[in-house]
C-alpha cells in the first residue's frame, strides 16, 4: 500500500489538473512566494542558520536520546536556533531552504555539465591527435607494410574509441538536459547565480567540512575535469 500511495496521489492530481506538471510548479511558487526572491541578506541568514542548525543538530540528537518523548520541546529548540539565525520562524526558513536547494541543484548541474563537456571535448581531441599521428605514419613510404598493418588496426580502435566517447556524452546529455528542464521552472537564473556566488560557504554548511578540507577534496578529485575546451 505504501508503494501505491504516491501513484494514487499523482493520479488524483492528474484527474483534477489540465497539466499536472504545471500545476505542481504553480503550487510550489505559491507556497514559497511569501519569502520573495533570494538575495544576499537571505543567503547570509541562511548560511548562518545552517551553521547553527548543524551544531544544534548534534546536540539535539543527544538531547532526544535522553528525552525520547520530547518532540514538541525538540521542535521549539530547532525553531529557536532558526530564529537565532535571523529567520522569523520555522516555516519561513523551510521556504527559503527550498529555494536554495533547487537553485543549488541547478547550479551544480550546470557546473557539472560544463566540466563533463570540457572533459569530453578534451578526450576526443586527444584521441583525434592519436589518429592524426597514425595517418602521418601511414603516409610515410619508409615505414614497412607490416608496421602499417598494425597502425591501421590501432587507428580503427582509436576511431571506435572516439565514437564511444561521443555517443556516451550524447546519451548522458539527453538525461542531463531532461533533469535540468524539470528543475529549471523551480528556480531562476538570478537565484542560481546567487547560489554560485556563495558556493563555498554553502558547501561548508552542507558537508560540515572546512574551506581548506573542501579545497583539498577538489584538488584530489579528477583535476582533469577543469580542462578548457
Amino acid at each position: 500500500m505504501k508503494r501505491l500511495l504516491p501513484i494514487i496521489i499523482l493520479s488524483v492530481i492528474y484527474l483534477h489538473c489540465g497539466n499536472p506538471t504545471e500545476a505542481l510548479y504553480k503550487k510550489y511558487h505559491e507556497v514559497v512566494s511569501s519569502v520573495g526572491e533570494l538575495d544576499d541578506t537571505k543567503m547570509q541568514k541562511y548560511i548562518k542558520t545552517m551553521r547553527i542548525l548543524r551544531q544544534e543538530g548534534i546536540n539535539f540528537q543527544k538531547w532526544l536520546e535522553q528525552n525520547p518523548d520530547g518532540g514538541k520541546d525538540g521542535f521549539n529548540k530547532i525553531e529557536s536556533a532558526i530564529q537565532e539565525g535571523g529567520f522569523e520562524d520555522y516555516a519561513t526558513f523551510v521556504k527559503v531552504n527550498a529555494k536554495v536547494a533547487w537553485a543549488w541543484n541547478m547550479a551544480q548541474a550546470e557546473v557539472g555539465m560544463e566540466k563533463q563537456k570540457n572533459l569530453n571535448e578534451a578526450s576526443q581531441d586527444m584521441t583525434q591527435q592519436g589518429i592524426d599521428m597514425i595517418d602521418q605514419q601511414l603516409a610515410d613510404p619508409n615505414i614497412p607494410e607490416e608496421t602499417k598493418a598494425e597502425l591501421r588496426n590501432t587507428r580503427e580502435q582509436l576511431v571506435s574509441q572516439k565514437q564511444v566517447i561521443k555517443d556516451t556524452w550524447d546519451e548522458n546529455r539527453v538525461y542531463a538536459d531532461w533533469a535540468m528542464e524539470v528543475v529549471g521552472p523551480l528556480t531562476n537564473d538570478k537565484e542560481v547565480a546567487l547560489v554560485k556566488k556563495y558556493e563555498t560557504e554553502l558547501m561548508e554548511v552542507f558537508t560540515g567540512l572546512s574551506k581548506e578540507q573542501i579545497q583539498q577534496v577538489h584538488e584530489l578529485s579528477m583535476p582533469q575535469l577543469e580542462l578548457n575546451p
